[in-house]
């Protein structure tokens, strides 16, 4: 009994520390992927809480798999413009993205995925000078397309960006 309440004080303290939320759980027994790492679905008093197992994971997610493409509308306008062209490569453990029209684009860092959503850390591999690097990207696939949202900041300005992007 002792292991299963530290397990729960650990949990709660992960979430505390780390600022991020995790998916709900919809029944008992059920596991989530989330950050790369396993958490099953225990009943915590009345609530059914994810417990962190200590078991690395990988979703397989193909819906999201693909390229999409669309336009971004960024607040407050960069340069550039407030809105710009996107596409976004996503497969199996690799993604990227290109921004025709800024001239600039790089590989994405997967920090979480799951059947319906990712996220992922940009890295700017090319035209640097035009586009923020370090961003964070989240996808969320919806009615066949993929509402996609950016924010970031530059010289302590924080930005973001919306869009729905159609897969190619």
């Amino acid at each position: 009994m002792g292991r299963f309440f530290q397990t729960i004080i650990f949990a709660v303290f992960l979430v505390f520390v780390t600022g991020e939320a995790f998916a709900q759980c919809a029944r008992e027994g059920e596991e989530l992927c989330q950050n790369g790492q396993t958490y099953r679905c225990e009943k915590t008093g009345s609530e059914l809480t994810p417990i962190f197992q200590n078991v690395p994971c990988v979703v397989n997610a193909t819906g999201l798999n693909g390229i999409w493409t669309g336009s971004g509308h960024q607040s407050p306008a960069g340069a550039a413009g407030a809105d710009w062209a996107i596409a976004m490569t996503i497969g199996d453990g690799a993604a990227s993205i290109d921004y025709p029209s800024l001239g600039c684009g790089g590989s994405l860092t997967q920090i979480s995925r799951d059947e319906s959503s990712a996220e992922y850390r940009e890295n700017i591999a090319y035209g640097q000078d035009k586009c923020i690097d370090g961003g964070g990207i989240t996808v969320r696939f919806f009615k066949g397309n993929l509402s996609w949202t950016w924010v970031g900041q530059a010289d302590g300005q924080p930005y973001n960006a919306v869009a729905v992007l159609s897969r190619q």
